[in-house]
């Protein structure tokens, strides 16, 4: 799977999410954090419209897909608010639990 072009636009959102609802420094950071990075789907909507057409193939449906990428909500909270995470190594740990979940793995 192709790694598409990093969404800066929803990388700012998700800061801006982020920013809106306070708490920083709070013991509830957490879930702030974790809200922030869902918020709107925006990120899996993105990433399902990139790689759709191979999703399927590998017989996974947005919903699978959305529960793959709950698996990696730190990684993406690293990356979208943090900047402790590249781009690039984000779509490689997707990539690697998609590989991890798909049909037909090890073939």
């Amino acid at each position: 799977m192709k790694v598409p072009r990093e969404p800066t636009e929803i990388k700012e959102l998700i800061q801006a999410v982020r920013a809106g609802m306070g708490g920083k420094g709070s013991y509830s950071d957490v879930d702030y954090d974790s809200l922030a990075v869902w918020s709107f789907n925006r990120l899996p909507k993105y990433l399902w419209e990139c790689w759709k057409q191979e999703l399927k193939e590998r017989g996974i449906t947005w919903q699978k897909f959305l529960r793959i990428l709950k698996l990696r909500t730190m990684d993406i909270i690293e990356w979208g608010l943090y900047d402790r995470l590249s781009w690039g190594e984000l779509m490689e740990r997707i990539r690697y639990t998609i590989e991890m979940y798909s049909e037909g793995r090890g073939k």
